[in-house]
């Protein structure tokens, strides 16, 4: 991907990968999981604010960094370093509040012609999955490697 990223390490088994926010409110270390659904192949991908002192995730908090945009391609490029070690695997995720689910179905709009070229992208909305339309709003996303 050709959006400006920071570099993240990633955990031996590529579950947790960490990578320092740069902006407006100082250093923020965010973390992204990816956690087991206990469906087949589906696992969850979940972003963070890490307090490395007590060892807590913050999934709630709005850093307002002014780098929403770095932070989500450096998601991506997670996403895409996850599902390279595992090609089988597919990963859910979406917004914990409608604010922050907009704003990755935005992220997701911007960037669609080149992360179409990765990524199988589905949307989830009215009961059932579909592949991702820029156009309609959905509750959850669905990734995997093409």
């Amino acid at each position: 991907m050709n959006y400006p990223s920071y570099s993240f390490q990633k955990s031996r088994n590529a579950t947790q990968f960490f990578f320092e926010s740069i902006g407006a409110n100082g250093s923020i270390q965010k973390i992204v999981l990816v956690t087991d659904t206990g469906i087949e192949n589906v696992y969850n991908l979940g972003l963070g604010d890490y307090n490395a002192l007590n060892d807590e995730i913050d999934d709630r908090t709005i850093s307002d960094n002014r780098d929403t945009a770095k932070v989500l391609a450096t998601v991506f490029k997670i996403a895409m370093s996850y599902l390279d070690t595992y090609p089988e695997h597919l990963l859910i995720f979406a917004g914990n509040t409608p604010s922050r689910n907009r704003l990755y179905r935005m992220a997701i709009n911007q960037g669609f012609g080149e992360l179409s070229q990765f990524f199988s992208l589905l949307g989830y909305r009215n009961g059932k999955w579909e592949s991702f339309t820029p156009s309609h709003h959905y509750e959850l996303f669905l990734i995997g490697k093409k």
